[in-house]
């Protein structure tokens, strides 16, 4: 029998417990992200397919494709399964990013993801900036330059770690992982954001992580959302732009070789 001593903090064990449920949570997560992102990809795919079609059809129909040459009325079918795969790959791109980027919003919005890549990242810069996990180090002051060194540090470590990824398996994990270095980028970026803020405002060479921390906090996940939803947006821009350009593309060069 385990002596008191050696015996787990109550507050040790909770922690462990909301450890092992955010794991289980996310790992249920992964597994429903794999089979949202999958079918937005096929659901997609196949209709950028059947568009790739029509297009070629009417294209042909309309003379869009025509030419003197004669032989180029058989071989102008050649066309159909470049314009049927350029519509199912631009498409399905499509679908793989807003499949992510749906996940993505999911688990800010209701797992609080943002706020614990913003936890574990100042816990890190707190041991790099100490040598141990003090609440102290939080509090101090410290150079700006010192500051931005110990952040970067921090949400590189974090961002090549497994945390929360420990759950999946597959193609669950490649999006959780994927997802997680998304955030640790815009974290970053808002981060030395509001350092350059807190420097032009406050006019202070110093500035410490306990502050930074709480600035962080009061916009995070509103600004993630919002450049979640503007990521998901221009892909589907480039994505309709790299379609339309290929069908655009034969009629074109037809065009100019009559």
């Amino acid at each position: 029998m385990a002596s008191p001593a050696t015996l787990p903090h109550p507050e040790q064990r909770a922690e462990q417990r909301g450890s092992l449920t955010r794991a289980v949570s996310l790992g249920k997560v992964g597994v429903a992200a794999a089979a949202t992102i999958t079918a937005r990809v096929l659901g997609l795919g196949a209709l950028g397919l059947f568009l790739g079609v029509v297009a070629f059809v009417l294209e042909k129909v309309t003379g869009l494709l025509a030419h003197p040459w004669e032989p180029w009325s058989y071989l102008a079918y050649v066309l159909l399964p470049v314009y049927a795969g350029v519509g199912a790959f631009a498409l399905g791109t499509s679908g793989l990013s807003r499949g992510i980027g749906r996940v993505a919003m999911n688990l800010v919005e209701e797992h609080k993801l943002a706020q614990h890549v913003l936890e574990h990242v100042f816990s890190r810069a707190a041991v790099l900036a100490a040598g141990a996990d003090t609440p102290e180090v939080l509090r101090t002051p410290l150079p700006i330059q010192a500051v931005r060194a110990k952040l970067s540090q921090a949400i590189a470590g974090y961002s090549a770690s497994d945390d929360f990824e420990g759950g999946a398996r597959g193609l669950s994990r490649a999006v959780l992982r994927r997802v997680k270095r998304w955030l640790c980028r815009r974290v970053e970026a808002r981060l030395i954001e509001l350092i350059g803020e807190e420097t032009r405002d406050a006019s202070i060479v110093e500035l410490s992580l306990a502050r930074l921390r709480e600035r962080a906090e009061q916009q995070l996940q509103e600004r993630v959302l919002d450049a979640l939803d503007g990521v998901r947006n221009q892909q589907v821009r480039l994505s309709v732009l790299l379609f339309a350009a290929m069908l655009a593309l034969p009629p074109i060069l037809l065009a100019r070789l009559r």
